[in-house]
């Protein structure tokens, strides 16, 4: 999508820290040779409205500036779906200017991000209406002579009716995802029409232990499903584990990065191998 030449204009934009903070980024393009001396941003639109964000700052002419926002969640209208979705142009950024006026900003969906957050949201929030998914139990156990996480998976239905499968659950760079007794041509856990309640037995083992990936992971605990609400249609959910649990998951994949040989220091080529006594 192009943008008007002329125009201060907001473009709704995400850098790579962004998805983990819960936010955006609300770009101001300023066209114009006008200044403004800016005191607080918001972003409004039928498909979410973010909180008035205080801002200190100003806009030059010419000046092109990043305002991050945070992500409120999808207001969703009709089935959530593309065609009763709001539409994007009408969405506009109102800034607040240090004289106490407010300037009307129209919005270019320039890359799509709006769009793409309200439709994703929309989809979280209809498989979450539909069923509770959760990592439950989760604790330090041993396997194959390493620590690992074990805990289960567990499905409370909500509003869905039919069959609910999860068909496969990713891993993320510091954990490898294992359902304990799935066969790996199987799905994950299914929680037949009749049953409100399921659970199987999982683990997390570790998976990259060289410091250069683990330095660059922004998201290491969330967990991509993949769910089919009964319909043969395959959506992703993301499933976290509770935030307390997360300390003790890092600490046990570090240790059996160790145990398992496979820490890398920054410089190394191989792995550092663990000492060994003598006969």
């Amino acid at each position: 999508i192009p943008i008007p030449p002329g125009l201060l204009v907001a473009v709704p934009q995400q850098n790579r820290e962004d998805p983990a903070k819960g936010q955006f980024q609300v770009q101001m393009v300023n066209d114009t040779d006008e200044r403004f001396e800016v005191s607080s941003v918001q972003f409004v639109w039928d498909g979410y409205t973010t909180p008035v964000t205080p801002r200190d700052s100003t806009i030059v002419a010419g000046q092109i500036i990043d305002f991050p926002v945070a992500f409120p969640g999808a207001t969703c209208v009709g089935n959530g779906l593309v065609d009763t979705m709001p539409p994007p142009e009408n969405a506009v950024v109102l800034l607040g200017l240090e004289d106490g006026s407010v300037r009307e900003v129209p919005v270019i969906d320039r890359w799509h991000l709006a769009r793409r957050l309200y439709l994703e949201d929309c989809q979280r929030q209809f498989i979450a209406a539909s069923v509770t998914i959760v990592w439950a139990d989760l604790h330090e156990e041993q396997f194959d002579g390493r620590p690992v996480t074990a805990g289960l998976l567990r499905l409370t239905r909500g509003a869905g009716t039919g069959t609910i499968t999860i068909d496969t659950i990713s891993g993320t760079i510091p954990y490898s995802f294992e359902p304990v007794d799935t066969a790996a041509d199987e799905p994950v856990i299914m929680l037949g029409a009749g049953d409100d309640v399921g659970e199987v037995p999982i683990r997390f083992t570790e998976s990259r232990c060289d410091p250069h990936a683990l330095a660059e992971v922004k998201q290491p605990h969330k967990f991509v499903a993949q769910v089919d609400l009964g319909d043969g249609v395959l959506r992703p959910f993301i499933v976290v584990p509770d935030q307390r649990d997360w300390v003790p998951m890092r600490r046990t994949a570090d240790e059996a990065c160790v145990v398992t040989g496979q820490v890398v220091f920054v410089g190394e080529e191989t792995p550092a191998v663990p000492a060994t006594s003598g006969p």
